[in-house]
């Protein structure tokens, strides 16, 4: 093989390795398997993102913004909740559960997001392990991830959140519970002004004091996933704001 392409096929494999995530697995303390995709900055830094998927989506809505994260020097981590994508099994599938008569399926699905506070402190750790006790995390809910986001900011030390057309502040006492503990964390809102997100992303906004706090808006009423093919930018401008904000 002659030196010019060896050196191709070296430049090649770099490209695609720094380009790709690593699948790997979770695994909870019952047992159950949670697929994860982990992108690994080459360069690292002390700062980490969880990315934490809308319910009609799985963990690779996030793939764009994992490797611009990790391009910028931030390990990212996007897991599947357990029942979607792969993190499945007999007991644990969304697809199956969709099946079920009405009635039943509403309490299959709530028994289900009974595991994701465990679930997403697994992820939450993983990452702590990476960056250490010294180190930043932030974290992205999309849609009922933001639930899932709030949980875990609730319950360990969170140094950003983004809420990605994602009603946090919805339900009895949660403006007051939001105004307690997350208002002083600089978090990026996004949300389209006729998304059923929208009312309640302009409250969150108006109670957070932070003055790194930002609001992206967009016309029309796209949800979530789709924003980031509407506009190209916003996965780029996501991982920035993450940069900018995991700062000591």
């Amino acid at each position: 093989m002659s030196t010019i392409l060896k050196s191709l096929l070296f430049t090649l494999y770099v490209i695609s390795s720094a380009s790709q995530a690593t699948e790997f697995t979770l695994t909870t303390k019952q047992g159950f398997q949670l697929k994860a995709d982990y992108y690994q900055p080459q360069q690292a830094e002390k700062k980490a993102v969880i990315l934490l998927h809308q319910c009609n989506y799985n963990r690779t809505m996030y793939d764009d913004i994992g490797k611009e994260l990790s391009s910028l020097g931030i390990h990212a981590l996007s897991m599947d909740f357990r029942g979607f994508g792969e993190s499945i099994s007999e007991e644990f599938d969304r697809k199956k559960l969709s099946e079920l008569p009405r009635n039943e399926r509403g309490k299959a699905f709530r028994a289900i997001r009974e595991y994701w506070p465990e679930d997403v402190q697994l992820a939450y750790d993983f990452l702590r392990n990476k960056v250490g006790d010294e180190g930043l995390i932030g974290v992205v809910g999309a849609s009922c991830g933001g639930r899932q986001a709030k949980i875990v900011a609730e319950n360990n030390p969170i140094d950003a959140i983004s809420f990605f057309s994602s009603a946090m502040t919805n339900g009895d006492g949660a403006i007051e519970k939001y105004k307690e503990k997350f208002s002083k964390i600089p978090t990026l809102f996004i949300s389209a002004e006729q998304d059923a997100t929208y009312k309640f992303t302009q409250k969150g906004f108006a109670l957070n004091e932070n003055i790194k706090t930002k609001f992206i808006s967009y016309k029309g009423k796209i949800h979530g996933h789709p924003l980031l093919t509407l506009d190209t930018r916003l996965g780029r401008t996501m991982a920035v704001w993450f940069d900018n904000i995991l700062v000591k």
